[in-house]
């Protein structure tokens, strides 16, 4: 029994030693396909500045949670199973969509997604959380042909974004998460949006 016992210890070492050394080794491999983003290039593709209110909301909406902060605990754990990090993750999307010189497009499915998670890992190591905040805010879309926050608002809410009210920032975020489903101004869309405002709201006001 004791032989027994000690061969299944040795057993567990090996492969508990095997799985950190694949882990390692994927990690190193993806860091080896980072594309390194240069900061001072988003904070120039940046047209707005954001609150800290208005981050803590934005990132209770892409996030799912109050804290905009990037964490990076266990890098292709955290990856596959939280989306704590999308703002990072979409950072390096805009980012590579920018700067590609058509090498990433002909990429497979699985190299291009490679690629954007070591970009995001670089973001999440190396830039601010604000400033790829302020970056997305100011290049992505929100539907009917609005791409970034200040005609966003203008268009919606016949606003500057400084003027927005805390809930009308909300259904905007709504917009950038899913232009097509939270389109407040389709009656279809009407109900489903003032529930999820409202929702939203509420968590940010607990905060």
């Amino acid at each position: 029994m004791k032989v027994i016992l000690k061969v299944f210890k040795y057993v567990l070492i090996i492969l508990f030693s095997l799985i950190l050394i694949l882990y390692a080794s994927l990690n190193i491999y993806v860091k080896s396909k980072e594309i390194k983003v240069d900061k001072n290039e988003l904070l120039r593709s940046s047209t707005i500045s954001l609150s800290y209110d208005q981050i803590k909301i934005a990132s209770i909406v892409l996030n799912g949670n109050s804290n905009p902060k990037f964490h990076n605990y266990f890098f292709l754990i955290n990856d596959a199973f939280s989306k704590r990090n999308y703002v990072a993750l979409a950072t390096a999307f805009g980012y590579i969509g920018e700067h590609d010189d058509g090498a990433f497009r002909k990429s497979t499915s699985n190299e291009r997604h490679i690629i954007e998670l070591a970009t995001k890992r670089f973001i999440m190591n190396n830039i601010d959380y604000v400033t790829c905040y302020n970056y997305i805010f100011s290049k992505f879309y929100f539907g009917n042909n609005m791409y970034g926050l200040s005609d966003a608002a203008n268009f919606y809410c016949s606003k500057q974004y400084t003027e927005l009210t805390d809930k009308e920032f909300i259904s905007l975020c709504l917009l950038l998460n899913n232009p097509t489903c939270y389109d407040f101004r389709n009656e279809k869309n009407r109900k489903r949006c003032e529930e999820e405002i409202s929702r939203i709201y509420l968590l940010y006001q607990k905060e």
